[in-house]
């Protein structure tokens, strides 16, 4: 991506969500995931997931630094189309209950997926604004400029409006414009109604930087409510490689969908992605994500004595960014093993999940993971993990150790050994990827 990029990305995730929790989270750590799928007026899927973390500083007023990662992905038949992804981070001060001031930069870049792209439109948004709240309606008017990114942007004005429980208490609306260069106006506006708790059902037209107006008609799921359990948990990540001429970073997320959730069986859909980021000619240079790398799978699991058993299914799509290469996908099934509902959790001082069947085009599916940490319910945990991830024609092992400090917002850093062979639209090399250092942050939240 963009020039300082893995700055931003690197330094708000070692501090740690979006303007505009509720008041009574200002005094520990937040997470929280919100997701959206659906169609848009150019007949497009979209895709939108946005993980957020927040943190208390200490300040004369109550005040909060947040980090925001969401992208927008829309792509047609063929798994192609734009990515726009936006990096947020910044500081929140509330000055009083319905009064709080905020400064963020925000970075923002579009690449596409399976097609030629000559010009990354890549910009830079220095924002200072202010927040009034009275109930559930908030609103924010806010002013900024443009720091490095691309050429032609030096100045924009935004307003904020989200009013709930409008004329019905189901229906909601939300709305950002901003006004570009004082001549140009783009907009995300919409309405949303609660089909259930954490569950709805909305339509967004918006006006993005360098697009035409479209429209969005799709679900969002958010883990809010006292019986939004359907959301279950999400994880995000940053790595760097430091010793590593191909690519200089990882970013990767994913979140756990519990459709049926029952002491001795669930039904649940895990959706992940890991998007490598190329090296340049320096490493806090500019730089652009290689891939968007998904894998979906659903699970219908059954606990036998202390070990839960599951059917599984599974579809791997690797979606080349910037460059006319089609995109590589899989599917598999099989049975998969575990020895605690999720392997993330630290619940146990060993845990493991094993899975293995048969790939619909790679001939076969097989994982592995392994983890050992300190005992203790309480406090943080050391530990190291091994991940193995194997088809006919790709292969990645994962070796990591990590510290968790034991939070709600699971937080570990890590330290560890990875290695990869063959991407879409690649040879397949003479010899496997070196095997590369990485260092890095983890999260992780359960609802």
């Amino acid at each position: 991506m963009a020039r300082f990029r893995s700055v931003f990305l690197i330094a708000a995730a070692l501090i740690g969500t979006k303007a505009g929790w509720a008041q009574d989270s200002w005094g520990r750590p937040e997470g929280r995931v919100q997701v959206e799928f659906g169609l848009d007026s150019l007949e497009r899927k979209f895709y939108k997931p946005e993980f957020s973390l927040s943190w208390p500083v200490v300040f004369a007023v109550p005040s909060r630094v947040f980090f925001d990662l969401n992208y927008l992905q829309r792509i047609n038949g063929d798994l192609e189309g734009p990515v726009d992804f936006w990096v947020q981070t910044g500081l929140e001060a509330r000055l009083s209950n319905s009064i709080s001031i905020e400064a963020s930069l925000n970075h923002f870049c579009r690449h596409q997926t399976s097609l030629f792209n000559s010009h990354i439109l890549n910009l830079n948004e220095l924002i200072g604004r202010v927040w009034l709240q009275n109930g559930g309606i908030r609103l924010g008017l806010g002013f900024g400029t443009y720091v490095g990114g691309s050429p032609g942007y030096n100045g924009l004005m935004l307003i904020n409006l989200t009013v709930p429980h409008l004329l019905l208490p189901e229906l909601s609306f939300e709305s950002e414009v901003k006004w570009v260069n004082l001549s140009e106006i783009l907009h995300e506006t919409g309405f949303s109604i609660a089909l259930s708790s954490g569950t709805d059902l909305f339509i967004t037209q918006a006006k993005h930087y360098h697009l035409g107006r479209t429209t969005h008609l799709g679900l969002r799921f958010r883990p809010e409510g006292p019986n939004a359990r359907l959301l279950d948990g999400f994880d995000m990540g940053v790595g760097a490689y430091p010793f590593f001429d191909d690519y200089k970073m990882m970013v990767n997320g994913g979140f756990r969908l519990a459709f049926l959730r029952e002491p001795s069986r669930r039904f649940f859909l895990d959706i992940n992605f890991r998007s490598p980021i190329l090296s340049g000619s320096e490493f806090w240079g500019p730089f652009w994500p290689d891939r968007m790398l998904y894998t979906v799978s659903a699970e219908y699991e059954r606990a036998i004595g202390g070990l839960f058993a599951a059917w599984y299914g599974r579809y791997f799509v690797d979606m080349p960014s910037d460059k006319a290469v089609p995109f590589r996908a899989g599917s598999a099934t099989g049975l998969s093993l575990r020895n605690q509902s999720d392997f993330d959790r630290l619940d146990k001082s060993f845990r493991f999940e094993i899975r293995a069947g048969f790939d619909f085009k790679f001939v076969y599916d097989f994982g592995l993971k392994v983890g050992l940490q300190t005992k203790g319910k309480t406090g943080g945990k050391a530990g190291g993990e091994l991940r193995i991830e194997a088809n006919k024609e790709r292969r990645t092992a994962e070796a990591l150790a990590f510290f968790d400090f034991g939070l709600d917002v699971s937080i570990r850093p890590f330290v560890g050994v990875r290695r990869v062979t063959t991407l879409a639209g690649e040879p397949a090399p003479d010899d496997p990827f070196k095997r590369t250092l990485i260092v890095g942050i983890a999260f992780h939240k359960w609802f």
